[in-house]
């Protein structure tokens, strides 16, 4: 069991869309097409973790702020079961949200 988060700013995308008058969100891009040995496949699921959140609940696994764009980059994170999906905890942030970005930016500032 996963008990820390620990963002995955790796390329993936959800895709935003308007129908009627709600916004919807789909998983676009998974930059490792379901590869076993990626840090986003779940094997309670068989794929993408953020693909399967994303699709499933949305917006609601959004934890960021930024403008509304057609294709946003986000970072994801997840902790929890590695094998059963109903027991994962998991959050997708906007990598161009601004405090998200300073964050990012600082962390990567300290390790070099």
């Amino acid at each position: 069991m996963t008990t820390e988060f620990e963002w995955n700013p790796d390329g993936h995308r959800m895709l935003l869309w308007v129908d009627k008058s709600q916004v919807k969100a789909t998983a676009e891009i998974c930059p490792f097409a379901n590869d076993k040995e990626a840090a986003c496949f779940h094997e309670g699921i068989d794929g993408c973790v953020f693909t399967y959140f994303v699709n499933t609940y949305g917006l609601e696994v959004n934890a960021g702020i930024l403008p509304a764009q057609h294709s946003i980059e986000c970072a994801w994170s997840m902790s929890g079961s590695p094998w059963d999906i109903d027991l994962v905890q998991f959050t997708v942030m906007p990598v161009d949200d601004p405090a998200f970005k300073d964050w990012l930016s600082s962390v990567k500032a300290a390790s070099e």
